[in-house]
C-alpha cells in the first residue's frame, strides 16, 4: 500500500470544514427528531424573543410578518418552541 501526501491551501482547508459543518448542522435542523431531550413548550412572547436572542418588539414583528407562528390573544403572545426552531431552520435554507 502507497501513501499518498496531498497538500491543501489553508483557504482551501477552511472552505472544505466550514462546507461540511454547515451541512451537517442543515442535517441536524432539518431532522425531525431534534434530540431525546426536546420538548416542545409554549413560550410566550419574552420567553421566545430570549431563545432568539431578539428584542420583544423583533419578535412581534416576525409574528406579524408571517415569519413565525404564533397566536396571540389579546395582549398577550404564544409561541411553539418547535416554531422556533423551524423559523432557524428556514434562515439557514
Amino acid at each position: 500500500m502507497q501513501t499518498r501526501i496531498v497538500t491543501v491551501s489553508m483557504d482551501d482547508l477552511v472552505d472544505l470544514m466550514s462546507t461540511v459543518v454547515r451541512n451537517e448542522v442543515q442535517l441536524i435542523l432539518q431532522s425531525p427528531m431534534l434530540g431525546e431531550g426536546f420538548k416542545d413548550e409554549v413560550l410566550d412572547r419574552k420567553q421566545a424573543a430570549e431563545l432568539l436572542k431578539l428584542s420583544e418588539q423583533t419578535m412581534t414583528k416576525l409574528f406579524l410578518e408571517g415569519k413565525v407562528v404564533g397566536q396571540k390573544s389579546g395582549a398577550k403572545y404564544r409561541f411553539l418552541k418547535s416554531s422556533i426552531v423551524n423559523y432557524l431552520s428556514s434562515k439557514n435554507n
